[in-house]
Formats: C-alpha cells, structure tokens, sequence
C-alpha cells in the first residue's frame, strides 16, 4: 500500500458494486479500515477516526435514502462517491457524495413496497401539534 502511493501520483480508485445484499456496505467499510490503519503507520494518530467518522454519516444517509423493496427490507436506493484525500501517505481528508437513484419513490411506490425510511420515521416521532399543523395522517 505505502509503496504504490509513494511511488504514484496517479489518483486510484475502487470500485464496489452488485446487487442487492451482495454485501457493498460491509466491503466499504473493510476497505476504509484498511487504508486508515495502513495510512496510521505514517505516524499520524488522529486518521485511525477516520473510517469510524466516515462510517458514522451512513446511518442519516441510510434513512434518507433506504427504502423497503419486494427484495430487501432495507434497500439501498442511492449510490455513494466517497473520496478519500491524501497528503502524502497520510489521510488528510474525505468527501462523500450521494445521489438518489429514485426519485419516483417519494410519489409512487410499487404494490408491497415502500417509501424512503425517513418519512415513515418523521411521522412516528411527530407530536399531536405537528401532525395537527402539517395535516399528517394516522
């Protein structure tokens, strides 16, 4: 690892796809914890957060764009870009990008499936006044 990034400075990328439960998530994370660990034998202390810190967005990112599907309770309907920046041999940084790949979803969904996790749990936690205000039904 430290020797293909010392040696290059030609930007690498992975790519990390497949179906439904083919397990994108878990590979992800055992990639970012690879390259912070390998990274955190530079010296720096502060990247072995990192993955923890990346990872900890995924959650929110999870209930704005998961969804239940005839296939998979907990479907991912959003693809992520995350980069990872580098100086040196060190992470210095990441950026992550999401892009909802239905937007027909939060109008239309098909016969046993659902909606975005994030409206269901909006009107699970909204008060007696808000469901009032907002014209929310049980």
């Amino acid at each position: 690892y430290q020797r293909r990034v010392r040696d290059s400075s030609v930007s690498q990328s992975i790519i990390i796809s497949g179906e439904s439960g083919a397990g994108k998530t878990e590979a992800t994370k055992i990639i970012l914890n690879f390259l912070t660990e390998a990274s955190s034998m530079e010296g720096k202390s502060d990247e072995l957060n990192l993955a923890d810190r990346i990872q900890a967005t995924n959650p929110i990112m999870e209930s704005f764009g998961n969804a239940k599907t005839t296939r998979n309770n907990n479907s991912s309907r959003f693809g992520k870009f995350i980069k990872i920046m580098f100086d040196g041999t060190s992470i210095c940084g990441a950026q992550i990008d999401n892009y909802l790949l239905e937007k027909t979803r939060v109008v239309y969904q098909a016969p046993d499936e659902r909606n975005y996790h994030i409206f269901y749990q909006i009107i699970n936690y909204c008060t007696p006044e808000q469901r009032e205000k907002y014209n929310i039904l049980d």
